[in-house]
Order: structure tokens, then C-alpha cells, then sequence
């Protein structure tokens, strides 16, 4: 009898775990039953709304229809919304009534954003971490006649930790292009000292290239507490304000609802949900797996995608293993490689990655490579990616 798998979102999490079950069990002669459960029918590349906020791609370059991965890899498609996992009874149930019994459960669902701790947060700041935001955020650049803008990090981790970073550098570009002046800062939960023994290669470099840039100021360790839009004011706990004239944020993460009170919250920190290195699998239940990048803080990898796409292969190894009876490695990479775009310039940013006790990685981070090509090659990548899943 098959098994079934299923899978809630439709992201990249989705996308590689699925490809990789699909043509491996074809090739071991092993039947298995697909299913992909998600409230969206398109397939987006977050990494690229950066470009479609600054001009440089459209809405259709970012994004394909989730039922051309779907149906290539032979599985179903149901566009509705999970209200609840019953992990105790191996089951998905969504809005629409319907109830999905599962053999293994693939949880790629993400993060969402907990705008509601931040008052006047959402209202006054862009940000481009979803399409509709990358738009609005473009709209408010080419409105912008010049001042202060602050990109602001009221949390740390958050998705993509080195955005914040690499928008600054290209801020200042885009407003050049337009004839205005730029004055950039970025405004940092963590202090510098945290920063510099964490990241200390990374930071270095960073901070060289917004010399070279010009108009871009760090200022570090400030807790957030609100904003006021009608005055353009941020407040912080220890009382200082600052003012702005564009304001845009790493928005703080959040567990997706239909999870908060499950069993794969990261206890440690109810931010994040809760996975094991090197295999993803749940802590708790050996038949759910959660290769999402809302579970990399939990075992010390970047909140990025790159981790996500290693994370997706690796669980769907584990999974092919116990379908064929077999022991096989399960593989991670000893180095994953993630790319910015500091509009100057394009840096490679290299993770050395290996197995530590207690089912987490260690990783250690350094600069790999930094050229202006690495700008093009990155752009060419997630513009095939896409491109690579439209008919």
C-alpha cells in the first residue's frame, strides 16, 4: 500500500522535498502518494522581492504556479488553509472541513510576522519579505525626495539575517539614480560588541563596503519599543527617539497560528519551531519532519534559504531511507554558501557546517569571495528558478 506524504505550503521547503521523493522513489520502484496542501496558488522566490522593490524584476518574475511543480512531480494540489495538525492521530484538517490522514507530514509553512508586539510598526515602515510588500516598498522609493532613512531591526534572528546589510548599499544607489541624497542608518537590536564576536570577519567587511559607499551609519543595541507614523518618530525602551523620513524593517517572525500551541514550538524560544540536525525531523514524532527555514534558528543555522534547501534534500533522504529499507548517510553539506548584493559589489558568504551534540550544527561563518559579478550570477539564479517552473 502507499504511503502517504503530505505537505502543508508551497514554498521552496515544498518544492525540493517533494522533487526529491518524487524522482528517487520513481527510480527505486517505490509507490508513493503526494499531497500538497497550501493557500496559495503561486509559487514565490523571496529572495528576489529585494529586486522587484528596487525596479529591477516584476511580480511575474518572482513567481509560478504552484500546479506546474504539482502535477511534474505527480502530486495532489489542494488550495485551502490548515487550521490545525493532530500529530497524535496523523492528521492535517483545513478550513474547507476536509481531513488529511498522513504517513509522514513535510511542515514548510514558514514564519508570519508579529507586527501586533511593535505598536505602530506595520502602519509606518515598508519592508519587501512578501510581493505585496516589495510593491508598496518600491512605490514609496520612487516617492522619496531625499532625507533620513532608517532600516530597522527590532529582532534578531529574522529571515535573512544579512538583508538589513546588503539593503543600506543599495538604498543609497537607488536614490543617487534619481537624483536625491540618501543619509542611511541602520538600526540594530544587537549591540556591536555581540556582533563583532559573532560576526566578527562578516561585520568587518560589511561595514568597509558602506565606507566605500558613503551616507550609511550603524547604530547598534536599540530595543524597540513603538513607532508613531503621524510624526515620524521611532521610541525606544531606554527613552531615546529617532526620526525618519523612510522607515523599512526586518519584521519580527513569529510561529505560524494553527501552530502556536502545538508540540513543534521551539521551546527555548516560542519565536521558531523546532527541528533536529542533520535529519529535520521532529524532536517529538519520527513521522513529521520540519525543513522550514522557521525552524533553522532552532539548530544554529542561518533563518535563510540556502539552509532550507540542504534541510528539504536531507529530510527527504531520511524519508526514502525507511521506505527502501535501507541505513543510507543522510547528508548536509559541510559548507553552504549564501549570496548578498551590497549594490556596489556582491559578496559570498560561507558557512562551514558539521554536526554537534544534541542534534544541532555548528557552524562558522566567513567571507568567501567579494566581486561584482557575484550580483549578476545571484540575479541569474533566482530568475531561472523561476523561469525553470513555468510552462
Amino acid at each position: 500500500m502507499a504511503k502517504r506524504i503530505v505537505f502543508i505550503g508551497s514554498g521552496a521547503c515544498t518544492l525540493v522535498s517533494l522533487r526529491r521523493i518524487a524522482e528517487e522513489a520513481k527510480k527505486a520502484g517505490i509507490d508513493v502518494e503526494k499531497i500538497v496542501i497550501t493557500n496559495d496558488e503561486y509559487h514565490y522566490f523571496p529572495a528576489f522581492f529585494p529586486d522587484v522593490a528596487f525596479g529591477e524584476a516584476e511580480p511575474d518574475d518572482v513567481r509560478a504556479p504552484v500546479r506546474n511543480f504539482t502535477e511534474e512531480y505527480g502530486a495532489k494540489l489542494y488550495l485551502d488553509e490548515v487550521t490545525r495538525v493532530d500529530p497524535a492521530n496523523r492528521v492535517v484538517e483545513t478550513k474547507s472541513g476536509k481531513k488529511f490522514e498522513y504517513d509522514y507530514l513535510f511542515l514548510c509553512v514558514g514564519t508570519r510576522y508579529g507586527w501586533e508586539d511593535y505598536p505602530g510598526l506595520k502602519e509606518a515602515s515598508y519592508h519587501n519579505y512578501t510581493l505585496e510588500g516589495a510593491l508598496e516598498l518600491r512605490k514609496a522609493l520612487g516617492e522619496f525626495r531625499g532625507g533620513d532613512v532608517i532600516v530597522l531591526v527590532p529582532e534578531f534572528p529574522h529571515r535573512c539575517p544579512g538583508y538589513p546589510f546588503e539593503v543600506l548599499g543599495r538604498i543609497v544607489y537607488h536614490a543617487k539614480r534619481r537624483g536625491v541624497e540618501a543619509r542611511v542608518k541602520l538600526v540594530h537590536v544587537v549591540p556591536m560588541d555581540m556582533a563583532l564576536s559573532h560576526l566578527f570577519d562578516l561585520a568587518v567587511h560589511w561595514h568597509q563596503i558602506h565606507q566605500e559607499i558613503g551616507n550609511i551609519e550603524y547604530v547598534m543595541g536599540k530595543q524597540l519599543e513603538r513607532v508613531d507614523p503621524a510624526t515620524k518618530t521611532i521610541y525606544f525602551k531606554n527613552g531615546e527617539t529617532m526620526k525618519y523620513n523612510l522607515l523599512i524593517t526586518a519584521p519580527p517572525c513569529r510561529v505560524p497560528r494553527f501552530l502556536e500551541d502545538s508540540d513543534f514550538v521551539f521551546k527555548k524560544d516560542p519565536r521558531f519551531l523546532e527541528t533536529t540536525f542533520p535529519t529535520f525531523r521532529s524532536r517529538k514524532y519520527d513521522d513529521v519532519f520540519i525543513p522550514t527555514d522557521g525552524a533553522m534558528p532552532s539548530v544554529n543555522l542561518p533563518f535563510a534559504g540556502v539552509p532550507v534547501h540542504y534541510a528539504a534534500i536531507a529530510a527527504a533522504d531520511t524519508v526514502l531511507n525507511e521506505l527502501k529499507g535501507a541505513a543510507g548517510p543522510i547528508l548536509f553539506p559541510d559548507t553552504i554558501t549564501i549570496v548578498l548584493d551590497f549594490a556596489k559589489t556582491g559578496v559570498l558568504v560561507v558557512f562551514d557546517t558539521k554536526e554537534a551534540p544534541g542534534g544541532i550544527a555548528q557552524t562558522k561563518p566567513y567571507i568567501g569571495l567579494t566581486h561584482p559579478m557575484i550580483k549578476l550570477l545571484k540575479y541569474s539564479f533566482y530568475a531561472g528558478w523561476i523561469k525553470a517552473l513555468k510552462k
